[in-house]
């Protein structure tokens, strides 16, 4: 509901860093709910002390004196010292008069572990309406309800009803919203001997939500990859605008968002609705904030850990070393699927390494040093080293078979240490075919001397396909960091509106149906400088030779009415139409096909239109988010636009520049460069038009449903380009 948005952005507008601080470094904490006969909220009160917190820890039960070890009061009003932070796990019809405890006590933070409210039917919903005022009211930062709790392995807070069999501080946090998460993704990063910093379960996100602790992560010094499990983005301009904070600090954001849907696929107008699915706008956002989604916790695990490390991949040149063959072939095979580049060995290092390796070895990229290799410091050394020095890659990744530490008293360990040492340029992950159990001695009878599970410049990775993906986003992620400009910011789009807005709203508005005429739709277009045909409106079949005459032949004909979207489909187009006997035949045989079609629409007549000549097509349009505004779509246009599916997104606000890029990721763009000895297309006019477009479609977000140009043909000459089709409907037709 949109007032409880409101509710909620009154509640996070009081200095939040600070005030979220208190969850995670609390002085004390105080557990309401916990029992002698056990429960989540005793759980939570035996971790604590299990982990050796070293703030003061009480339980809150009036039935009790003390509960497992620590002291135990009637209310939080009893407690005879401040409370930092108040964990609540009571039945939700008492969560008001402990709140009220919580207020009266000064606790500084609270989090409600409690399910029973908007998750629920019922009067579910009214109890977090009833929470949500609480906390605007009070200021007091509230996380829940319906969580988990949440940890801080640098001070042992490890206030969640799970125990851990060990437990090391490091730098991945996480906003997660269930129990299971927290067991998938910190029981797994703990067994591998990578340390975590702070982990929330959010809930419901009635009062803090995704934004709030991201915003609240990018400062936190000690975490470096902020991680988060996202089912619903609830405040979109304040979670663009902390995830572009996360940006400018270098700190990645990976992250699991659920919730994709064929629904507004399906029920879509206009040609971009159907290719443009509602996922595509979260994916498009996410993109551009260089956040990283991922789909499954495999990939989330690996993805944190490869961004984890603070070196930075220069570019995608990759090489791949192992004493294996098999994993050097495997590999092979499958890293075109993540984009993954294995430029070939240089010739001078090619013929070093064959002087060096068995001759049965394969001397490439990927680098077979064969099992010999193993056992010869000599072709551990000259391998990595020939790599790292060549100047021809920027990852070099060490393959294995499975997870285990790397010794760094062994031969390998000290080969990488120096090629690293060698090449401070380069990143050095060491990537296990397989994933699983994690070894942290190879031979019982040859311990190693100096295990290490993660090292500067040399993340860890499991399993070939998550590791690949890993991989490819951190190649990605430093891609995106070189590409930001100076000033780009997604979140200027609120607000921003140009020049000829308020007659454009107007010409919306005096529109009389809720699809405007393909007209009504030109006079917008042009009104933002994109260059239309000429045309006119003939009612018979005299005006419409005149106009023709006019225009010049040959010409177009259409029917105009406000009820035929695609009017090709009931035979409302003729095209190329030579002389003026042809134009009146054109006249009556178009009314004649829609009044067979469609005898119930209403026929305004038809547009006569000067014929464009032939050109590359290009297909232009946008969906609507509800939450994101416009997304622009383009791609290679007119009957094909669905059939080939080759389709570039972006967000306003883009430049020039943005759309150039997006032009040359078409898979099509050779024909738009002239393949087979064509012209060049006017690429510099199709940015520009296209740049136009986003301004258009950003000025009428909150008034247009669906929009598509189609085609947009582009002079086979090279300059120029016209806009020859258009439909437009107005919001309140699609709902959106």
């Amino acid at each position: 509901m949109q007032v409880d948005r409101v509710l909620q952005q009154d509640h996070l507008q009081q200095g939040n860093a600070g005030r979220i601080s208190q969850l995670f470094r609390p002085e004390s904490v105080a557990i309401v709910g916990a029992s002698q006969k056990g429960g989540f909220a005793t759980e939570i009160l035996t971790n604590i002390k299990k982990w050796g917190f070293s703030g003061e820890v009480v339980a809150v039960n009036p039935r009790y004196t003390q509960i497992a070890g620590v002291p135990c009061y009637p209310s939080l009003k009893a407690i005879p010292h401040p409370v930092g932070l108040a964990m609540v796990a009571i039945p939700s019809k008492a969560i008001p008069e402990v709140l009220e405890d919580c207020e009266a006590a000064g606790v500084r933070a609270i989090q409600i572990i409690s399910s029973g409210f908007a998750e629920q039917a019922g009067d579910g919903a009214n109890k977090q309406r009833w929470l949500m005022e609480w906390a605007a009211r009070t200021g007091i930062p509230v996380v829940g309800p319906n969580c988990f709790g949440l940890m801080n392995a640098a001070n042992q807070l490890m206030a969640v009803p799970l125990d851990f069999h060990t437990m090391k501080a490091g730098g991945i946090s996480s906003i997660l919203q269930s129990g299971t998460l927290v067991y998938s993704l910190i029981v797994p990063l703990l067994a591998r001997g990578i340390g975590i910093g702070r982990v929330v379960t959010v809930g419901n996100e009635a009062c803090l939500d995704v934004a709030d602790f991201i915003d609240y992560f990018v400062d936190e010094e000690e975490t470096r990859v902020i991680t988060s499990y996202c089912e619903q983005i609830r405040r979109p301009v304040e979670f663009i605008k902390a995830c572009e904070r996360a940006a400018d600090k270098g700190k990645p954001i990976v992250m699991i968002k659920v919730g994709r849907s064929e629904k507004a696929r399906q029920a879509a107008l206009a040609h971009t609705g159907s290719l443009v699915g509602s996922d595509v706008a979260i994916d498009a956002v996410l993109k551009r904030l260089g956040v990283i989604r991922v789909d499954t916790v495999d990939d989330l695990i690996e993805t944190a850990v490869a961004m984890s490390s603070t070196k930075r991949p220069r570019g995608r040149r990759v090489a791949f070393a192992s004493f294996s063959g098999t994993a050097a072939g495997i590999l092979s095979d499958v890293a075109d699927s993540y984009g993954i580049e294995f430029p070939p060995l240089p010739a001078p290092e090619k013929a070093r390494l064959e002087a060096v390796l068995p001759e049965f070895g394969n001397v490439g990229n990927p680098l077979d040093l064969t099992a010999q290799g193993d056992y010869d410091t000599h072709i551990i050394d000259e391998s990595l080293s020939t790599l790292a020095t060549c100047g021809a890659y920027d990852v070099i990744i060490w393959g294995r078979g499975f997870p285990s530490c790397l010794d760094m008293r062994s031969a390998l360990g000290r080969a990488l240490t120096r090629a690293a040492a060698a090449a401070p340029g380069i990143v050095f992950p060491i990537l296990s075919l397989a994933g699983g159990h994690f070894y942290t001695s190879l031979d019982p009878k040859h311990p190693m001397i100096e295990p290490k599970a993660e090292f500067e410049g040399m993340p860890f990775l499991q399993g070939l396909a998550p590791g690949l993906k890993a991989l490819s986003a951190l190649i990605g992620y430093a891609e995106f960091q070189r590409g930001r400009k100076p000033g780009d910011r997604l979140s200027a789009r609120w607000g921003r509106r140009s020049a000829c807005y308020s007659e454009a709203l107007r010409i919306m508005r005096e529109a009389k149906d809720d699809v405007l005429t393909e007209r009504e739709g030109k006079r917008l277009l042009a009104l933002y400088g994109i260059p239309v045909t000429r045309e006119a409106l003939a009612t018979r079949a005299d005006e419409a030779v005149r106009m023709a005459r006019t225009l010049d032949f040959p010409v177009v004909m259409k029917v105009e009415s406000a009820e035929i979207v695609h009017k090709t489909d009931v035979g409302g187009v003729i095209l190329d139409i030579p002389s003026a006997e042809k134009a009146a035949e054109a006249f009556e045989q178009i009314v004649a096909s829609v009044q067979s079609h469609r005898p119930e629409a209403k026929i305004a007549g038809v547009v006569v239109q000067e014929m464009a000549k032939s050109g590359p097509e290009i297909m232009m349009g946008a969906t609507f988010d509800p939450q994101f505004g416009p997304v622009i779509a383009f791609g290679l246009g007119g009957i094909w636009v669905e059939a080939l599916n080759d389709v570039q997104v972006l967000l306003p606000p883009f430049d020039a520049a943005d759309v150039q890029s997006a032009i040359g990721r078409l898979r099509g763009a050779s024909v738009l460069r002239g393949a087979r000895g064509g012209a060049t297309a006017d690429l510099e006019g199709l940015a520009d038009c296209i740049v136009k477009f986003g301004a258009l479609c950003t000025d009428l977000a909150d008034e247009i449903g669906e929009i598509d140009i189609n085609p947009v043909i582009l002079s086979a000459s090279g300059t120029g380009l016209v806009a020859v089709d258009s439909l437009i409907t107005k919001k309140k037709l699609t709902g959106a």
